[in-house]
């Protein structure tokens, strides 16, 4: 392919109950934008929480998700030529929970699963208010336990791409030097499973003001042999492929050559 390609593999809808904003509106972004594929990927059902669904405002209810695939498989057929849609999905890994998991992906034809951990040692990372918990129970702690939970992610063998891969900055708190081995091991083993992890613009609009994932941990990764996609995590129109020529430059500067797309979850690399 030509080195135009241009994509973003991060996308949600209103169904995640923190995002806005028709899905046609997205891919008309996309358009406008110049993209060549947008990939919807909404929040999961949290099916490792009790309850059938625990909160409807972080994520997908299980009522909603055939509704979602419907609309992605409509949006695909209404811009066939025009950009090609990806019928995707952010999906938690939840230690333990494997084979839920695995119940749900199997119920439908994804193009590309994304990986995430959002949900560490009993409660979010992410969240707003997650913050004082690098205060109250170590960030070394939490860093450390996010990265065990990053690495059996990738090595799951569940996931093609794994998302944000140092998310626990968000809020301004960058890893201490004591949870260097457990980012260490998580490079490892997103190397060793052969996953993709993505290159987002996400933390340019967050607290921290960086990229997923830093710089240097980039040319780690990049260094390592981990491929790459590009992605915004919109959860608005205005935000999909927002922020584009950074990730890109920061991808080139970390030594990559080359970013992947999926078709039904089979990856094709192309040149940056």
């Amino acid at each position: 392919m030509q080195a135009t390609y241009r994509t973003d593999y991060h996308v949600h809808t209103a169904r995640c109950g923190h995002a806005g904003g028709a899905g046609r509106d997205y891919v008309l972004a996309a358009l406008s934008r110049g993209l060549s594929e947008i990939a919807f990927t909404d929040h999961i059902p949290l099916y490792f929480l009790p309850g059938e669904d625990p909160d409807p405002s972080i994520a997908m209810t299980r009522a909603e998700l055939p509704g979602y695939v419907e609309e992605v498989r409509a949006l695909q057929e209404e811009f066939a030529g025009r950009i090609d849609v990806l019928l995707g999905l952010e999906a938690d890994y939840a230690e333990g929970h494997e084979a839920a998991l695995e119940e749900i992906l199997r119920a439908h034809d994804w193009d590309v699963v994304l990986g995430s951990v959002h949900w560490v040692k009993g409660g979010w990372i992410d969240a707003p208010g997650s913050a004082q918990r690098h205060d109250v129970e170590g960030s070394g702690t939490l860093w450390r336990e996010y990265y065990r939970l990053l690495a059996k992610a990738a090595s799951s063998g569940l996931f093609d791409v794994i998302t944000h891969f140092d998310l626990p900055k968000k809020f301004g708190h960058r890893m201490p030097l004591e949870a260097a081995d457990a980012e260490a091991a998580a490079i490892a083993a997103a190397r060793a499973a052969g996953v993709a992890i993505e290159v987002s613009s996400a933390g340019l609009r967050k607290t921290v003001g960086e990229e997923y994932p830093s710089p240097p941990l980039l040319e780690r990764l990049v260094g390592a042999g981990v491929p790459i996609v590009f992605s915004s995590d919109a959860h608005a129109p205005a935000e999909v492929g927002w922020g584009r020529a950074e990730i890109l430059t920061a991808a080139r500067v970390a030594g990559a050559r080359e970013q992947l797309s999926f078709r039904k979850r089979k990856r094709t690399p192309h040149p940056l």
